[in-house]
């Protein structure tokens, strides 16, 4: 009894100089970021204080992501789409056409409009607007009909029309194709998987 006793009061000693010193800690660190003296968090030298409605279009224009970022973005779920189709698992299917559509839409509000071929400038909109209206549209059906045969073909006027686009921005090295592994390892794409539950 009398050991369980002293275990309790070392246990409650511990708690209170840790409770304490904890308070202690988050005080120093108040006190700290109040400080003048404390250095500011900047992730680049260039960072200002807030200015104006110019200087914050021009912070957005610094930090916004490059195509490239969204383009690979693209590339893992047109990729990914690609072996969900080949599995026949249709809504995981329509899940990576969803992205891809989302992520082609982003890229095209990132740079609109590109320098193409002798620095003539080159406007994406109707690139993306006819994917929209002609193949993803047919990738689109034959993922509702469930159509393997068709998927396979949808696809591949999906990689003729992306690689247009990419022509046309100059960059006909950028040639895409059909992937031959899926660019997520950890997503299962059997339809028939019974784990995790």
């Amino acid at each position: 009894m009398v050991a369980r006793l002293g275990l309790a009061k070392n246990r409650l000693s511990s708690t209170i100089l840790l409770f304490f010193s904890g308070l202690l800690a988050g005080s120093l660190l108040t006190a700290w970021r109040g400080s003048s003296s404390a250095p500011a968090f900047t992730p680049n030298a260039m960072a200002q204080a807030p200015g104006g409605e110019q200087d914050d279009i021009a912070h957005l224009k610094e930090v916004v992501p490059s195509q490239s970022h969204s383009m690979m973005d693209v590339g893992f779920h047109f990729q990914n789409l690609w072996f969900a189709g080949e599995k026949k698992n249709w809504p995981l299917a329509e899940f990576y056409l969803n992205e891809t559509r989302s992520h082609i839409r982003w890229t095209v509000r990132i740079r609109p409009v590109r320098r193409g071929v002798g620095g003539q400038p080159v406007n994406l909109v109707p690139f993306f607007e006819g994917m929209e209206k002609g193949p993803l549209t047919k990738l689109r059906e034959t993922i509702t009909n469930k159509d393997s045969a068709q998927f396979v073909a949808a696809y591949k006027e999906t990689i003729e029309a992306c690689y247009l686009c990419h022509k046309a921005s100059d960059k006909p090295f950028l040639r895409p194709m059909i992937p031959t592994a899926p660019a997520q390892g950890i997503i299962n794409f059997d339809p028939e998987a019974d784990w995790p539950q």
